[in-house]
C-alpha cells in the first residue's frame, strides 16, 4: 500500500499550521514556503480539512489558516479519512465487491483486517505528538558551522 500525496501533504500542512499559528492566522505562502508545497495545491487539500473540521479559515489582510482543535485532538487517522476519504486499503473494503458475494469472499477479511489496524494506528498518533518529536529532533541535531 502507498499512501497518496494528498494524505502525506495534509499531515503536513496541519503540522505546519500547528507550528506558526501562535503567531496568528497562518497563510498560504508560509505553509506552501515551509513545506515545499505549491500554495495552490494546499488551497485543495485545505478544503476537505476545513470541511470536516479540522481547521477554521480567516479572511483578510491577515488572514490564514488557524486549528479548529487543539493539536492533542487531532490524530493521523482524522487527517488521513478528511483527505483520503478513509484508510482502507483496498477499493472493495469502501465498496460493494465488484461481481462478487463478499459474504463468500475469502480475501475481504484479510484486507478488512489490515485496514482495521492501520486505522487503530493512525489513531494512536495526534499532531502534538508529532509537533513534540520535531522538536526534540530540533534539539538533538548538531549544530552546524557552516556558511
Amino acid at each position: 500500500m502507498k499512501m497518496s500525496t494528498k494524505g502525506r501533504y495534509a499531515v503536513r500542512t496541519l503540522l505546519s499550521i500547528a507550528r506558526n499559528q501562535h503567531n496568528g492566522p497562518v497563510s498560504k505562502k508560509v505553509i506552501a514556503d515551509e513545506e515545499c508545497i505549491s500554495a495552490d495545491y494546499i488551497e485543495q487539500i485545505i478544503v476537505p480539512l476545513k470541511n470536516h473540521g479540522l481547521t477554521i479559515g480567516m479572511r483578510g489582510v491577515k488572514g490564514g489558516f488557524v486549528l479548529a482543535k487543539e493539536p492533542a485532538d487531532i490524530t493521523i487517522y482524522d487527517i488521513l479519512c478528511a483527505s483520503e476519504g478513509d484508510v482502507t486499503i483496498v477499493d472493495c473494503i469502501r465498496n460493494d465487491c465488484k461481481g462478487r458475494d463478499k459474504s463468500t469472499c475469502v480475501t475481504r477479511p484479510v484486507w478488512d483486517g489490515a485496514s482495521a489496524v492501520l486505522a487503530a494506528y493512525f489513531s494512536k498518533i495526534t499532531l502534538k505528538e508529532l509537533l513534540d518529536k520535531e522538536v526534540a529532533c530540533v534539539k538533538n541535531r548538531p549544530a552546524s558551522y557552516t556558511i
